[in-house]
Formats: structure tokens, sequence, C-alpha cells
């Protein structure tokens, strides 16, 4: 939506920007009332759902905790994972790959309808919260410790889907990062009986990158991250490259980096997500980091 940056006014309450899109986000919070006032005729469904969301547009690690979760559930009872189809989020359904136990639906209640009528038991919804035509027997909130609520306002004003009060419908929080005691306080003032959890990633092919130099591109929707986790890891990154969320990376676009990398006789590394929209042709002479999400 805004390119590989947040827009720098989202961290501010009282940027002129900011004030001058007020009136819209008015609008746009009269828009979810309206939706939630429609959630009287959602669906009733015996399937259990699980329901994982967040109030920060944009990357806060949604995809790779669904899959735990399902990793961790499918040992005990038979679930599957459910992210609506986009075209645009092809890289992520993708990066799920887990066959026949992924529906992805035009729209969450008809994949629900399809889960149930095939026997499972539970569901993991990969995003949804604001989509009222279901129940969530449980919802979790994933939180980027360094970005946490921004500016604590709404679209466009601020980078919140729904206002801070909706923390309220959440059981648990998963906040990736470094401990931050501001949305440890913010969560538990509007839910006080919320459960928070932190997490971070590990790289689990790392031997593949010692004594490699690298020029690192992404198109996540935060693309700092992935640089602070390869430099963390000890991972030499000497350039990077950034693309917006979802990038769907043409030939000529990979041509170019890889002049660009050759040029500083470097090797290329993307994520696990950008790898799956890479040309097939090009995916062998470029390196991934396989990331692992790590629950505390």
């Amino acid at each position: 939506m805004f390119g590989t940056k947040i827009p720098y006014f989202w961290k501010s309450k009282i940027h002129p920007f900011t004030l001058l899109l007020l009136p819209f986000s008015l609008i746009y919070f009269l828009l979810i009332k309206f939706n939630k006032v429609n959630s009287i005729f959602n669906s009733k469904l015996k399937i259990k759902t699980i329901c994982v969301g967040n109030l920060y547009l944009g990357g806060t690690g949604k995809t790779p905790l669904v899959k735990k979760i399902y990793d961790e559930l499918k040992k005990k009872e038979r679930c599957c994972i459910l992210k609506k189809f986009r075209e645009k989020h092809y890289d992520e359904i993708k990066l799920l790959n887990i066959g026949e136990d992924l529906f992805t639906p035009q729209k969450r209640v008809d994949g629900l309808k399809d889960a149930e009528s095939k026997g499972y038991e539970s569901v993991i919804i990969d995003d949804g919260m604001q989509d009222y035509s279901f129940k969530k027997d449980i919802s979790i909130l994933c939180v980027k410790s360094k970005t946490g609520f921004g500016n604590e306002l709404i679209l466009p004003s601020g980078p919140l889907r729904e206002p801070l009060k909706e923390i309220g419908q959440y059981k648990i929080a998963v906040i990736n990062g470094i401990k931050n005691e501001k949305i440890n306080d913010t969560l538990k003032k509007y839910n006080p009986n919320i459960k928070i959890f932190y997490s971070y990633y590990e790289i689990k092919n790392i031997e593949e990158f010692y004594n490699k130099k690298f020029l690192a591109f992404s198109g996540i929707g935060d693309n700092d991250s992935f640089f602070e986790i390869l430099k963390k890891n000890n991972i030499e990154v000497l350039d990077i490259a950034e693309f917006e969320d979802h990038h769907k990376f043409t030939e000529k676009e990979i041509l170019n980096l890889l002049d660009r990398a050759n040029n500083e006789n470097l090797k290329l590394i993307t994520t696990d997500k950008n790898y799956n929209s890479i040309p097939e042709k090009y995916k062998k002479i470029i390196y991934t980091a396989s990331i692992k999400l790590i629950i505390n």
C-alpha cells in the first residue's frame, strides 16, 4: 500500500498530515462499526477457529505463526489452515506449502464451511480479524516490537486497521522482537487478561552462508527486519535492495540484481517468501534464508 517504508507521520499524533486525514479516519471507523453490526448475521459453524491477526497494517509475522500453530496442533487433531485468496499474496500461500490442508477461498466463510464438511476439527486462519462473517474461538494478535501501534490512530491518519480498544477481543498477543514495556502496558490497559508471549526468528540453514558475502534483497512488510536477522546471525551483508511487500520479481529485475552482485563480487540472498516469487530459472543461483519462529 505504501511501498517499502511506512509513512513517517504514522509515528506522530500531531503531524499536519495526521490531522488532515482525520476526517477520512472517521469514515473508515464508521465502516468498521457497520461491519461489526452486520456480524449478528455471521455463520454458525462447529469447526473450531483460531484467527491470527493484527492491528498494525503490514507485516507483523502472522504467516510464520500460523504455520507454527498448525505444525503443533496437527499432532493432536485434524486441523487445517485457511488464507483468503489474493493473487498478490501468492508468495505467502506458497510459503505455507501444506498441500490439501490449506484452504484458499475467495470468501473466508466459504472456506470454513468447506473445511468443516471435510471433517477438519479446527482451522488456523491467516488474517481475518476484520472479517465479521464468522465467529472466532481464539484470536491471536501479532505485534512487531519495534513498531508497536505507531501513533495509535486508525487508517489513514495512522497505521491501525481497528481502534486499540479492539485488543479486548484477543486472548493472546505474540510480540516479535525485544521486550517492549510500552506495548505490554497498552495490551494490558485494553485487555487485562490477555496472555503475552515474545518471539524471534532463527535461520535454520545458516551453515550455507559461512565464508560468503551477500547482496540481500527482499520485498516483505518490514524489509529492515530481514536485513537485521542476517546481520545478527553474522551473515556478511555488504549491500541491500528493497522492494514492496508481495513483490513479484521480473527477469529483468533479477538480472539487474545479479549484475550488481557480480560487480561487487557478492552472492544474492533473499527470504523464503520472496524466493517463491523469483522466476524458476534463477532459483538455483540465489540463496534463501529459511526462517524458524521461536516463541519464548
